[in-house]
């Protein structure tokens, strides 16, 4: 079951030093889960049997999107005053729901408040279609961000049934389909005016 039980050969030991506070940003975090997502899809596709790591990558999928959205919706705060800001603690701050919502929000309010290019708007519109099946799945499957962490509730409930089955290629290819949405959002709306050059 186990591939490595070794610890680190000493002669290695130096490629393990990380500078830890070097990521002081929202989306140095989102990369970091990116490329351990891309590193586990590879290595699936390589023949790394799925139910040996299918629980990391969901988790590391829906994170990542939470650092995604809220990363976003942080910089959008600056020019969208009249929107409740998200709160960074409690149950709620780490739902999918409640951040894509928030996140659709302001982009509305920016459509309303911008001259924004009429390709450009309709680019966010089909982005924010194709984000729905992936936050619905989710949300589905881990609405508070415990299921993919933990086998059971906080009641000791099992959070899924044992005959539980999922195909996860979807939420994966559905993930790879909204990066551009989640990564170039600020940067096009910078290009359209809404940020100014120091506030990028």
């Amino acid at each position: 079951m186990f591939k490595r039980q070794n610890e680190i050969n000493p002669k290695n030991k130096y490629k393990f030093n990380s500078y830890l506070g070097y990521n002081r940003d929202w989306w140095n975090y989102y990369g970091q889960y990116k490329n351990a997502i891309d590193e586990l899809v590879n290595g699936i596709e390589k023949n790394i049997p799925i139910d040996t790591i299918s629980l990391p990558l969901l988790f590391m999928i829906r994170h990542s999107i939470e650092l995604g959205l809220k990363a976003n919706i942080l910089k959008l705060q600056e020019v969208n005053l009249t929107i409740d800001k998200i709160k960074l603690g409690g149950t709620k701050s780490h739902s999918i729901e409640i951040l894509y919502n928030k996140f659709e929000e302001h982009l509305n309010l920016i459509k309303e408040r911008y001259e924004i290019r009429k390709s450009i708007q309709e680019e966010i519109n089909n982005y924010l279609k194709s984000f729905e099946p992936l936050k619905n799945k989710l949300h589905k499957l881990d609405k508070g961000s415990f299921n993919f962490r933990y086998p059971v509730d906080v009641k000791g409930n099992y959070n899924f049934n044992w005959d539980k089955e999922e195909n996860i290629s979807d939420i994966i290819n559905l993930y790879y389909k909204i990066q551009p949405f989640i990564i170039f959002t600020n940067r096009i709306l910078y290009e359209e005016g809404v940020f100014g050059f120091d506030e990028l």
